[in-house]
Order: structure tokens, then C-alpha cells, then sequence
């Protein structure tokens, strides 16, 4: 797995698509998190990249930290059952700066941190993406 993270309107998606060679949405099965719930893995994709956009909005829905262990770990063997495939997931980094007043803004920032730091100890590869530009992590 993959995990490209980086501010929000940094360029993530674009330095995805250019690193991976996705010239059309069609290529691959694309979830976005910012309008709708993500998919369980399933044996009918036949695509060879799945890509999981909005990761912070996903867990701004299910602010539960065991949801996203187990969903991380399915996608990580759906991945492992195949060679080819990859799951890259995409998210924005909310864990910096002033702390929110609000409770529930606090609990979702949270949660986002800690879901990052499982997903980064299952990814391969771990990329911070600033101005366009990737800094490899892992």
C-alpha cells in the first residue's frame, strides 16, 4: 500500500495520477472520501489500482479508530492476494496548528493522527506531497 499525505490543495491527487500513469478515472477504481463512504474490498475489481482519496473526511464520518485497523488491513490483504495491485490511499494532513475548541473537531483531528500512523506502519511507501512536490518518507 501507498500513502500519499500532504496540506489540503497541495497537489496530492495530481502527483498520484502522474506517478502511477493514471491519464483516466476509467484505469482504476477511485473512492472519494469527500462524497461518499468507502468500499469493502471485493473480488470482482479487476482493476490493478484502487485509490482512496479524502481519507480525512472518511474518518470525519466513522471517527473510530478499530473501524479503520480492520479496513486498513482488509485493503492490505486484498492487496497481498495479487502482486500487481496497489492501494493508494490519499489524505489531508489535519494534525497541525491551533488546536480546535470544539470537542468534536479535537476527537476527529485526533483519530485522523492515529488512523494516519496505523496506515503508515501497513504502507510500503509513504510520501508527503508539498507544492506539488513529494518528499519520500518511507
Amino acid at each position: 500500500m501507498h500513502f500519499i499525505v500532504g496540506g489540503a490543495f497541495q497537489g496530492k491527487r495530481k502527483w498520484a495520477c502522474t506517478y502511477y500513469r493514471i491519464t483516466e478515472r476509467k484505469d482504476v477504481v477511485w473512492y472519494n472520501g469527500y462524497e461518499c463512504e468507502y468500499g469493502e474490498p471485493d473480488v470482482n475489481i479487476l482493476e490493478r489500482i484502487v485509490v482512496m482519496e479524502g481519507l480525512e473526511a472518511a474518518i470525519r464520518r466513522i471517527p473510530d479508530l478499530t473501524y479503520w485497523k480492520r479496513m486498513f488491513q482488509m485493503w492490505h490483504e486484498w492487496e497481498r492476494q495479487d502482486s500487481g495491485r496497489t492501494v493508494v490511499w490519499i489524505g489531508s494532513d489535519i494534525t497541525q496548528g491551533v488546536v480546535p475548541v470544539e470537542k468534536e473537531e479535537r476527537l476527529w483531528r485526533d483519530v485522523t493522527g492515529w488512523c494516519y500512523q496505523q496506515l503508515a506502519q501497513l504502507c510500503d511507501r509513504v510520501d508527503r506531497v508539498w507544492c506539488g512536490l513529494a518528499e519520500r518518507m518511507k
